[in-house]
């Protein structure tokens, strides 16, 4: 049976036992998100959790997706190149070689919630399968992104949805996220909040993993949110600036911008510190 997990006094997680729902999105497009793959269940290809690829073999995920004995690399493919998620004309399957949980990701509350997973073979990239960038600064307050998924579309109704569906969500501020959220989690750092005060949309059961988009580049993971699409309850999300460090010593590839990184022990630091500047300059002559 599914799995209902909380934090603190009971967010409701996006686990690996229910399936994903994005409430009142809209149909993606053809290449909108090309990093968007499904991760499925090798036995039975259902899916149960979102991606996203950040090079040809590497895919982020929440850590709650992929957390527990149960879950072992062979149990998981990666599915990418659809947003039908069970056709098969551009369709790329894909196993698992290795998991890497953060090693401080906690069950209870979801702090940390953030995996890496190694696959067997590089995907092939395609117009319709693309890496995505990583974000090179903290969460923007107010920036309008979105969020991608496959699966129940109403609430109450347990079927998938064969499309990928999207929405478009507002980050919100960290003293806001707080004030909303104090009888669901403290949000310490590595953590933010997104979605409308009035609710109506929102991302739900499953969807974890699957990232926050904010102008091409790859914002946060889906982690957990108290109910679904509620007014006043915005959604949790994992901060991919605050793992940064992580995910790039645990990877050795470094992916900010349009660049790819591939930093070595000698000069690892030099090198994010160079990448994370240059996207910064890149930012700022946007504005200018």
């Amino acid at each position: 049976s599914p799995t209902d997990l909380s934090i603190s006094s009971g967010i409701s997680l996006q686990s690996i036992g229910l399936p994903s729902r994005i409430i009142n999105g809209t149909k993606a497009a053809l290449k909108q998100f090309p990093h968007q793959v499904s991760l499925m269940r090798s036995w039975n290809k259902k899916h149960f959790c979102g991606g996203n690829l950040i090079s040809a073999s590497l895919v982020l995920t929440a850590g709650h997706c992929v957390y527990g004995n149960v879950i072992l690399p062979w149990t998981i493919i990666v599915v990418g190149g659809v947003i039908k998620l069970y056709e098969t004309s551009k369709r790329q399957e894909k196993g698992v070689e290795n998991i890497r949980i953060h090693p401080k990701f906690n069950l209870e509350n979801l702090y940390n919630d953030v995996a890496v997973l190694k696959l067997s073979t590089p995907f092939t990239f395609t117009p319709g399968v693309r890496s995505i960038p990583l974000s090179g600064r903290p969460p923007v307050p107010n920036t309008i992104c979105q969020i991608a998924g496959w699966g129940y579309t109403i609430v109450g109704v347990p079927r998938v949805s064969s499309d990928l569906m999207y929405v478009d969500l507002p980050i919100r501020s960290k003293k806001e996220c707080r004030k909303l959220l104090k009888n669901v989690t403290d949000l310490p750092p590595g953590m933010f909040c997104a979605g409308y005060l009035e609710g109506g949309r929102d991302a739900c059961q499953g969807d974890s993993g699957g990232g926050m988009v904010c102008n091409g580049i790859l914002t946060g993971i889906v982690s957990g949110g108290q109910e679904c699409a509620e007014p006043l309850l915005p959604g949790v999300y994992t901060d991919v600036f605050h793992y940064l460090d992580w995910i790039l010593n645990d990877t050795n590839v470094m992916k900010i911008g349009n660049e790819n990184y591939h930093a070595g022990a000698e000069n690892y630091n030099a090198s994010k510190m160079i990448a994370i500047l240059s996207f910064l300059f890149c930012t700022v002559i946007n504005y200018i």
